[in-house]
C-alpha cells in the first residue's frame, strides 16, 4: 500500500507543480505586458525627444542666422560710422549754422541798409569837405 500512497501523492505533487507553472506563466505574461508597455512608452518618449531636439535645432539654426544678419548689419553700421562727422567738425558746422540762424542773428531790412549806406556816404562826404 505504500505504493498507493506514493501514487496518490504523485498526482497531488503533479497538480501542485502544474499550478505553480501556471502561476509562473501568468506572472511571465504580466511581465511581458509590462515590458511591452515600457518599450512603447520609451519609444513614445524617444519620438517626443526627437521632435523636441529637432525644434531646438531649428531654433538654434534660426538664431545663428539672425546673429549672422545682425553681425553684417553691425559691420555695415561701423563702415558707415567712419563717414560720420567727428566732434570737431560738428562744432564747426554748428558754429556756421549759428551764424546764419535767423532766430539768433541780427538781420537788417533793405530800407535799414539803404539808410545806413546814406549815412556812411554823408559822413564820408563831410570828411572830404573838411579836408
Amino acid at each position: 500500500m505504500p505504493e498507493k500512497g506514493q501514487q496518490q501523492a504523485f498526482p497531488v505533487e503533479l497538480n501542485e507543480l502544474n499550478r505553480r507553472v501556471r502561476m509562473i506563466e501568468i506572472k511571465l505574461d504580466k511581465l511581458d505586458e509590462r515590458v511591452l508597455s515600457i518599450e512603447k512608452s520609451i519609444e513614445l518618449l524617444n519620438n517626443d525627444f526627437r521632435i523636441q531636439k529637432d525644434l531646438i535645432d531649428k531654433k538654434i539654426s534660426d538664431l545663428k542666422n539672425n546673429i549672422s544678419i545682425l553681425s553684417e548689419k553691425i559691420e555695415t553700421i561701423n563702415k558707415k560710422s567712419e563717414e560720420f562727422v567727428n566732434k570737431i567738425e560738428f562744432q564747426k558746422i554748428k558754429m556756421f549754422l549759428d551764424i546764419i540762424n535767423p532766430l539768433t542773428s541780427d538781420f537788417v531790412t533793405k530800407r535799414e541798409l539803404e539808410d545806413k549806406i546814406e549815412e556812411v556816404k554823408k559822413s564820408i562826404l563831410k570828411q572830404e569837405n573838411k579836408i
